[in-house]
């Protein structure tokens, strides 16, 4: 037996460590790592299945070229066949358009790893491209933390067991983040309170002292008006002017535009209960809130965090033990990205000749075409000198994903070459042209950290690659190479190297001292937990231009923001799509991957209020559709507790064989995410639709 260390790389909360034990090159179990102080030797059912995905029969293993898009008649050809085609694609329309911007990428996080990132190193050693930017998952509040704190950070999550009261507001974690249920148990059993906010009753919600319902897209404006109570009963930090900027123009707000009744009415939540939980609020320290990504996924989201981080700073909690704002981080991430930048010195290797170097010092003084990864088919269409004529999708699943997919097919129709690299088909596949077979996290090498708790980690691999499949670095070198073969120079990444060597060059000297390690090969010795203090803003010193917590922001009207944190209501329905739908995580997948389950489901099940259910003359186990203009869905009733009366609720979990969910949303962007990220997020939550019996 042989055991080695694994991250799981899915786009999670827990990343979580990972020992493997394979036995003649067989992967047979896979463990949580007793070592890692979050995960503490604990897995959750998708990483317990595993050994089942890596040996799965549906994975591909081999290149494989289909012979008509949505065909399915997909034949196995060689790697040297593949990358000829692609090379030679990348080629032919460099010549025809003496550029090199109709070819895409469209990539995003549907494997965390730093590793993961060579096809952007690859397309920027190819030239000036059209590149998908954004998010499709947290932009807004990414933004709107930005804004009030300088950057987006959270306390280490052990934190929370100090907690005297928890509000977990728009999060689901007994599906979603199932190892921090432990630290909130620790602090029950220490005394503490916790209240779930949130548009359904949820697995969470069922195992907190209490549930508050509130109307979609109105969580910013209760804020408010927990504010205004703090502010009415005098429960506002005596030292707040000491390290905030702006609190006396927020408290003006919220003595002239917001009031407790207009809040009651429009949340759907009581006068008094708003005065109970603001006083519960205001007077127990410490206090935390974990704010979830769903709260964001609103038009309005960005002005929602903004509100929900102005009533932790109101109160006092910013930079207390067990208390603050919890929503993300990203500085464990603080690695070189040597592999997305050839132009770094590490990444220049022997084959860079003259010609290479020429392209490397053009290639700066020509920026990428950067389209909206939540509008790309629709940038993508608008995009004609030159037009977009190659498509790469990596990490991404865009149609079943993304919405507006009639742009999509319009796209599709007018590229030349698809090419997706993934473990299995998906229904981005269906329209491909070319398959590429990745590794898994078992057959590779890779870095890997948290966006929420603070260890940083190796992934070594354990078993050889199956079938023919690579990892997308060595398929970036392999293109790379082909490229430069055809026609020498024309690609500067490089073209071969070791992908352990190449994993240690990301360990730059930030992250060394962030590690606490002498050098980069300490790395391999097992998960790292980063030296950050364990709670956030302990020192009251913020990341703003100010230095301070920014209730009043230059930075949001400089953007044409509201400077200050205000409600802005959400989308309304229509009379011909008068219900919201809401499509929240399944505890069995992420987005739309899925670990393997004993039964398949075919159609959603549409969850609902019963009194919806009769106003349609609907009852359980019945067969319905959802539509809109966009799509029809058929669709399972399930009635059920804890569901407002103009909602109806789709979990993401695998449906084999019906039309994907995403067949219902537009493209709606959230308020915030330009600044940071580039481009605004999806507002998932602003889809409607109508409902009909068959």
């Amino acid at each position: 037996m042989e055991f080695h260390q694994n991250i799981c790389p899915r786009n999670c909360y827990d990343t979580c460590s990972i020992v493997s034990t394979t036995h003649k090159g067989v992967l047979i179990s896979v463990e949580g790592n007793p070592k890692h102080e979050y995960t503490l030797g604990k897995l959750c059912p998708k990483a317990l299945d595993d050994v089942k995905k890596v040996y799965s029969p549906q994975r591909i293993r081999y290149p494989m070229r289909q012979r008509s898009r949505y065909s399915g008649f997909w034949e196995r050809i060689s790697w040297d066949e593949a990358l000829t085609l692609i090379s030679e694609k990348i080629l032919d329309l460099k010549e025809q358009y003496g550029s090199t911007l109709p070819l895409a990428l469209n990539k995003y996080s549907g494997n965390f790893g730093i590793l993961h990132n060579a096809v952007d190193g690859l397309f920027r050693g190819i030239g000036a491209t059209t590149r998908a930017v954004g998010s499709p998952c947290w932009s807004a509040g990414v933004e709107a933390q930005t804004l009030d704190f300088g950057t987006f950070f959270c306390s280490d999550p052990l934190d929370m067991a100090k907690a005297k009261l928890i509000w977990l507001w728009g999060v689901n974690p007994v599906w979603t983040a199932v190892h921090q249920m432990p630290i909130i148990f620790d602090a029950i059993d220490n005394g503490a309170k916790v209240v779930c906010f949130d548009t359904y009753f949820s697995a969470t919600a069922a195992r907190s002292h209490q549930f508050i319902q509130v109307r979609p897209g109105t969580d910013g404006l209760l804020a408010l008006g927990f504010a205004k109570v703090l502010l009415e009963e005098n429960l506002i930090d005596p030292d707040l002017g000491s390290y905030t900027l702006g609190h006396e123009e927020f408290l003006h707000y919220l003595k002239t535009e917001i009031s407790l009744a207009n809040c009651s009415e429009i949340t759907g939540v009581s006068v008094s209960t708003i005065r109970e939980l603001a006083l519960e609020y205001g007077q127990i320290h410490p206090a935390c809130i974990w704010a979830g990504f769903g709260l964001q996924r609103y038009t309005n989201g960005g002005q929602t965090l903004r509100a929900i981080d102005a009533l932790g700073a109101l109160a006092g909690h910013l930079g207390e033990q067990g208390g603050g704002v919890q929503y993300a981080q990203f500085e464990t991430w603080r690695f070189s990205r040597a592999i997305q930048n050839p132009y770094h010195p590490s990444n220049r290797s022997s084959n860079a000749d003259q010609t290479s170097i020429d392209l490397l010092t053009l290639n700066k003084q020509q920026p990428d075409r950067l389209l909206n990864i939540n509008r790309f088919s629709e940038e993508a269409l608008n995009c004609t000198d030159p037009p977009v004529k190659m498509l790469w999708i990596s990490g991404r699943n865009p149609l079943s994903q993304d919405g507006n997919l009639q742009q999509w097919k319009k796209l599709i129709n007018q590229l030349d070459l698809i090419v997706v690299s993934d473990l299995f088909h998906s229904k981005s596949s269906e329209a491909a042209d070319l398959f590429l077979p990745i590794t898994t996290h078992y057959e590779h090498w890779d870095l890997n950290a948290g966006y929420w708790h603070y260890w940083v980690g190796v992934n070594e691999p354990a078993i050889l690659p199956v079938g023919e499949s690579r990892s997308d670095l060595q398929i970036a070198w392999d293109v790379s190479s082909q490229l430069n073969k055809l026609k020498p120079g024309s690609c500067t990444f490089p073209t071969s190297g070791d992908e352990k060597e190449t994993l240690l060059r990301e360990i730059n000297p930030q992250m060394l001292e962030l590690l606490g390690l002498e050098n980069s090969v300490d790395i391999l010795k097992g998960p790292i937990r980063a030296k950050f203090p364990r709670t956030a803003w302990e020192n009251q010193t913020f990341s703003t231009p100010s230095g301070r917590y920014e209730f009043f922001s230059a930075q949001a009207a400089n953007a044409h923001f509201s400077p200050l944190p205000i409600f802005v209501p959400p989308l309304s329905p229509s009379s011909n799509a008068p219900l919201r739908l809401l499509t929240p995580h399944h505890y069995s997948t992420i987005n739309s991957q899925a670990y393997a389950l004993d039964t398949h489901k075919t159609q959603y099940v549409l969850h609902l209020a019963p009194e919806l259910a009769q106003d349609y003359d609907l009852v359980a186990g019945e067969l319905a559709q959802i539509w809109n203009d966009l799509g029809v869905l058929d669709v399972i009733i399930e009635p059920g507790f804890g569901i407002l009366t103009d909602v109806v609720v789709i979990f993401q979990e695998h449906v084999a064989g019906n039309s994907p969910l995403n067949c219902l949303l537009g493209a709606p962007l959230t308020d915030m995410g330009q600044l940071t990220l580039g481009a605004p997020g999806l507002a998932l939550n602003e889809t409607f639709v109508n409902l009909r019996k068959l």
